[in-house]
């Protein structure tokens, strides 16, 4: 029997995952939760094999939780899943960086979460095509990985910080709520560092951040 931990602020989306992933006789949901809090007591208390986590918790909780979930001693065997409404190359990418085995959407076919769920549990990861291909021209930015390191001493320490957030899934507001400053301040670091960097947009900081070793490799791409 594989045993499962839910997380998701909403009730109906938990109910239904929770209904999807029961209906078949090898899955058993032994706990859930709407607060990102209670997640890792709940996986000392109950040793799911699989916990489910909605990716877009508010202010980047669901992220920060999912990091603390996959570094614990105790609660990093079990298989992290995200869940998310939709997702582009940048999303996918702070998923596998805080140590995902499936990166799942809302919208896939009931048959999918199961076989995901499963795969999970025996030690695979599972990423839907279209995003291993959307992933993939990140991985041309990291030709030169001196080069990018490099690029990187442009930048001022609180830039370097910005940046790792950044690569960490947070918004502008998260950023200034993390580190105490104003949201126009923000913004105005992140024009910067994109300035500094000759990059375009923040889905371009984050591969330049990962490919020159600035944010750890994602664990998702070993595990299978």
């Amino acid at each position: 029997m594989t045993t499962i931990l839910l997380c998701a602020e909403n009730i109906l989306i938990r109910k239904g995952l929770r209904k999807i992933l029961e209906d078949d006789e090898g899955l058993r949901v032994v706990a859930e939760t709407g607060n990102i809090s209670e997640v890792l007591k709940l996986a000392e208390q109950h040793r799911p094999d699989v916990a489910f986590v909605e990716l877009n918790m508010p202010y980047g909780e669901g992220l920060r939780m999912s990091h603390a979930l996959s570094k614990d001693g105790e609660a990093s065997s079990i298989g992290l899943a995200f869940i998310t409404q939709s997702f582009d190359p940048t999303v996918a990418l702070r998923g596998l960086l805080a140590g995902a085995r499936a990166f799942l959407a809302k919208s896939d076919p009931p048959r999918h979460l199961i076989a995901a769920v499963h795969a999970v549990a025996a030690g695979y990861t599972v990423l839907p095509p279209d995003t291993v291909s959307a992933l993939e021209p990140w991985g041309a930015l990291s030709l030169s990985t001196t080069r990018v390191a490099d690029m990187f001493s442009t930048l001022t320490a609180r830039e370097l910080e910005v940046l790792r957030l950044i690569a960490a899934g947070m918004a502008n507001r998260e950023i200034a709520k993390t580190l105490s400053l104003g949201e126009a301040t923000v913004k105005s670091h992140v024009s910067r560092l994109l300035s500094k960097l000759g990059l375009r947009n923040r889905s371009q900081a984050v591969a330049q951040a990962y490919a020159g070793g600035l944010i750890p490799s994602p664990s998702a791409y070993a595990s299978s």
